[in-house]
């Protein structure tokens, strides 16, 4: 809290805009001397009403929100990134192939790599190994700068690689899922499972939990042994309904939220529900329309609808807790719940930080980018949290 004599930062902008009109007006011939007195009265009136005595406060729901550092990776993101932060290191790909693994403290490039061809998912990351796709369906390997290995896909793929336990896996638009030897690229085993016709292009579900290879076939979470690709059980989240093919479109989608055994999803435009992984039984569902990923605590549950409004659910039981209103009309990002609170960006390049109790603002912060974000937030610990935008800046924001 401080006392005392201040203008905010705007009042700059006052004085650049009555700076320019007093200008104008000194340039004109003499009839229009009376006008440039009046323009200097009215224009000292309009600067110092922006500036007053007293204390300034900030706001009771406020929360320190900071970019610590900001990286341009060298053109833009067109695809729907997934971000993952693995050893101190985060990679990402440009649309036009620029692969970069970054130190996540600095923003640093450790290494690139340039692979030629159009970039359509990514990147997967474990420390060591990046994966992506290409839109000629290969499958790419890349370590230290250098391309180790790659495959040739039988189908395109949407979601970012896994690469974990020394393997990649790959979910293909054909509902299958494939797994390579992550260090010679030999194929292990794939899986398929009946779908419709049609599939989404954007992030799927495909994520680990112990030993059990996560995956969304449809509309339902599959549990499968990462090992030999074997079904351990299913859970539907959603059936698809409807006459035509469009209707009848429930893929899940990224990114999931885990919280201990309960691993939660959203089934596009259909429903959000939450699953024990371990036994791989439905615990609950509930209806929502939109097509963004979740996250979660252990109290809560975040999901954004298709309309911009965002509500919060109990993880273990799926009552609703609140819902906020405020950003109807907003597209918005998938959102991460943190220890701080609630992150998202939208389609006008602001970070938004929202309370855990009720939804309300209490900070943001504009990225000067226009065309939004290509990935969702990404947590690197409990006050760090990492995202890309489509114009090919990736940045770190932090909450003390």
């Amino acid at each position: 809290m401080t006392s005392g004599f201040r203008c905010p930062t705007w009042i700059s902008l006052r004085f650049f805009s009555f700076h320019r009109l007093l200008s104008l007006l000194t340039s004109l011939k003499s009839p229009f001397a009376p006008l440039k007195s009046l323009a200097l009265i009215f224009g000292v009136a309009l600067i110092l009403s922006g500036c007053g005595s007293g204390k300034v406060r900030k706001p009771e729901n406020f929360q320190e929100l900071r970019s610590l550092w900001s990286t341009d990776v060298g053109g833009e993101i067109n695809y729907p990134a997934s971000i993952s932060v693995a050893s101190g290191q985060i990679a990402t790909a440009t649309t036009a192939g620029l692969v970069s693994v970054l130190d996540v403290n600095t923003g640093k490039v450790v290494w690139s790599a340039k692979v030629k061809s159009t970039v359509i998912a990514g990147v997967g990351f474990d420390g060591e190994r990046a994966a992506l796709v290409t839109q000629d369906n290969d499958l790419i390997v890349l370590q230290k700068g250098q391309i180790l290995w790659r495959q040739k896909l039988d189908a395109q793929s949407f979601t970012a690689p896994l690469v974990a336990g020394l393997r990649v896996f790959v979910l293909l638009a054909d509902r299958s899922v494939v797994a390579f030897d992550g260090q010679s690229g030999k194929r292990l085993w794939s899986q398929s499972r009946a779908g419709d016709a049609l599939v989404l292009k954007q992030d799927g579900v495909l994520a680990p939990f112990h030993n059990t290879l996560l995956a969304g076939f449809g509309g339902r979470l599959t549990g499968l042994d990462s090992l030999t690709g074997k079904v351990l059980w299913e859970a539907p989240l959603a059936n698809p309904r409807g006459i035509n093919d469009l209707e009848r479109l429930v893929d899940l989608v990224g990114p999931v939220a885990r919280v201990g055994d309960v691993v939660c999803t959203r089934a596009f435009q259909a429903q959000i529900g939450c699953v024990d992984s371990n036994q791989g039984r439905l615990i609950w569902t509930r209806p929502s329309i939109g097509e963004e990923g979740v996250s979660a605590d252990a109290q809560m549950l975040v999901t954004i609808e298709s309309n911009g409004q965002i509500l919060s659910w109990n993880v273990l039981n799926g009552e609703r807790l609140w819902d906020r209103d405020s950003f109807r009309g907003h597209h918005l990002t998938a959102p991460l719940v943190s220890a701080k609170g609630i992150f998202v960006g939208d389609a006008a390049g602001w970070v938004y930080l929202l309370s855990k109790k009720d939804g309300a603002t209490l900070n943001r912060f504009a990225t000067g980018t226009i065309r939004g974000f290509a990935s969702a937030p990404a947590a690197v610990d409990s006050q760090h949290v990492v995202m890309s935008t489509k114009s090919g800046y990736v940045s770190q924001y932090y909450t003390p």
